[in-house]
This record gives C-alpha cells, structure tokens and sequence, in this order.
C-alpha cells in the first residue's frame, strides 16, 4: 500500500515549512500532501512546488470559550488562532489521499529515514502514536497522546471519531491532542504506543538515537528560529 506524509500549515506557522521540508527530504522521498490551513498564496505555491496542496471545506467549529484564559499560560498568547488551525488536523485526517498516513507537525524536526513507522501499521493497527505523561485537562485514569506524530490507516474508524468528538468538545480541550486522547481513551481503537524517539521533545536531554525531534510550544518554535 502507498505510504505518504501529511502536514497542515496556516499563515501564523508557514514560516516553518522550508525548515520542515529541508530535514525531511534530505532522508525521506515519500510523497507529501499539505493541507491548507489558511497559508498565504507564495507559501501555497511554494508547497504546489515540493508535493500536493490539498484544500478542503472544513467544517465550522464553536471554539470560543473563556478557558482559553487558563490555556494561556501553557500555549501563549496566540492560543485563539493557533487553536483554529489545531481543530482542522482531524479533518484533514479525514482527507489524506495516502492509505497509510504519517502525520507530522511543522515543528518536527526529521532526523533520519521514517520508514520504521510506517511498520506499525502492518501489525494491525489502526493508529500508533506516542503516549503523554497524564495532562491535567484529561480525566484521572485518562492516558494521553501527542498528535504531533501520528500514523494511521486510510479510513480508520478511530479518525473519524476523532473529528465528531473535535465538533462536540472543541470548547472544552484546548487542542486536537486531547480530543484524540478522549476518542481512543473512549472507544480503545487498535493502537499501538510508538518509542519516544520517533516524539522526542526538544526540552529533554539530547537524545543521538531520536528519529525526530518535536520543537513543542511557543518555546520550541523560539528554538527553531533561533537555528533558522
């Protein structure tokens, strides 16, 4: 089955994607799809250029609400609008043209060949991802999943849990992360829990062996500029 990767990309983020795509295809040639977020017409062309653009219609999702005061703290400033684009990932899940998926963030750094993921899928899986320590915006006993890395089939059931329940809770998590952990904590898809070194986060220890290392936060996107 074809194999693909996956990113989504608005206008506040599309300032990473040069960084993105130069990590990725100096040790990766699978095809990639990039969703329209909201990205300005250059950074459009600009993808058209290195892989497919893909625009789809997104559906409209009340994501106003006064917790966003408390998400502040952890996400910065720009929660309101980063949180637009973060409700869009499970729609373009939705979409991926690929039948076995690998989605990555802009703010993944690929360090070396991603085919070793790609393998999870063929064990059964419907999605492997890697499991969080416990967040405090899930319930006690709860796990958690960061979906900054995430590979899935074509079609999985899982995914489109995923988006109903991002219509139904959006006001009530403050990302697409915690939606997808409710869904799975919910409905216990076929899973399978990836190495951290396919998700190591940039404030732990440097890892030689991480296959991609994950800028997290308004920290890491500080982290990314001051390299760029």
């Amino acid at each position: 089955m074809e194999r693909g990767v996956i990113v989504g990309c608005d206008e506040q983020l599309e300032w990473a994607l040069p960084w993105w795509w130069k990590h990725y295809s100096a040790h990766n040639r699978y095809k990639v799809a990039f969703f329209d977020f909201g990205m300005s017409p250059k950074a459009a062309a600009w993808c058209k250029e290195r892989g497919v653009l893909l625009s789809i219609p997104f559906p409209e999702i009340v994501l106003k609400t006064e917790k966003e005061r408390e998400w502040i703290p952890f996400y910065g400033q720009n929660i309101p609008t980063s949180r637009i684009a973060w409700f869009k990932k499970p729609f373009a899940a939705l979409h991926t043209p690929f039948p076995l998926t690998l989605w990555l963030d802009l703010d993944c750094q690929v360090k070396s060949s991603l085919d070793p993921l790609f393998s999870y899928l063929l064990l059964g899986a419907q999605i492997a991802l890697l499991k969080y320590p416990t967040s405090q915006w899930m319930k006690q006993g709860e796990k958690h999943y960061n979906s900054g890395v995430l590979v899935f089939q074509q079609g999985a059931k899982i995914i489109k849990e995923w988006a109903e329940l991002s219509l139904e809770l959006a006001t009530e998590f403050p990302g697409d992360e915690e939606v997808l952990s409710r869904a799975i904590n919910l409905y216990n898809p076929p899973l399978i829990e990836i190495p951290s070194i396919y998700n190591w986060f940039y404030d732990l220890p440097p890892n030689p062996n991480s296959v991609i290392e994950h800028f997290t936060g308004p920290g890491g996107k500080v982290k990314i500029l001051l390299r760029l």
